[in-house]
């Protein structure tokens, strides 16, 4: 009977793994996660409806009967204001479909968890911010305007009437800005401290 030396097992070559995948952080995201991914999406769905809106006024406004009455423009001033306006908001309507496809990627993407997608919310995070601070700020110096002598003259309200809508819109406002930042400032804050459940 012959002593025969013991096999050894050869691991595989990692060498043969020629296109490494990122690792996948395991177990579930945190729920933190999810909703900051949730908040993305529902962002990108706004979004898009509003840029469907604005594309869609700014397609009729060639459509408009051209006004003149007490405006004081002429017919080509009025044509040329019109033209203006309508490039404007059909402009502005594009931009927010690109913010709208942007917040629905990196809403998939965080979903996911996937790394680019937590920098594409992080600074979406920061523009989205800044926007709503600047609403804030802007209807916060709007309500403390006073109201312009001979402004009421001609529009069917009272001094009365008139703050009281004006503090309807103030407080919609500011309600509707704050929402907004705070849905930012989570987002922002859940992508920043949770960096290592992403891939």
């Amino acid at each position: 009977m012959t002593d025969q030396p013991p096999t050894e097992q050869l691991e595989p070559s990692p060498a043969w793994d020629a296109s490494p995948q990122p690792a996948v952080p395991q177990g579930a995201a945190s729920g933190a996660v999810v909703g900051a991914g949730v908040i993305l999406l529902v962002i990108a769905t706004l979004l898009a409806i509003f840029a469907i809106f604005a594309v869609f006024i700014g397609l009729i406004m060639g459509e408009m009967p051209n006004f003149t009455g007490d405006t004081g423009l002429t017919p080509e001033e009025t044509e040329a204001f019109m033209n203006f306006g309508r490039t404007f908001v059909i402009v502005f309507g594009a931009v927010a479909v690109a913010f709208a496809v942007a917040h629905l990627v990196s809403g998939l993407g965080v979903l996911r968890r996937r790394g680019w997608a937590r920098i594409v919310g992080l600074v979406l995070s920061v523009l989205g911010m800044l926007v709503w601070l600047l609403i804030l700020a802007s209807v916060a110096i709007a309500a403390t305007q006073p109201i312009p002598a001979g402004y009421l003259e001609n529009s069917g309200l009272t001094l009365e009437e008139y703050r009281s809508v004006e503090r309807v819109g103030t407080i919609f406002g500011i309600v509707f800005a704050a929402i907004g930042l705070s849905a930012y400032t989570f987002v922002l804050v859940v992508l920043a401290r949770r960096g290592s459940e992403f891939a």
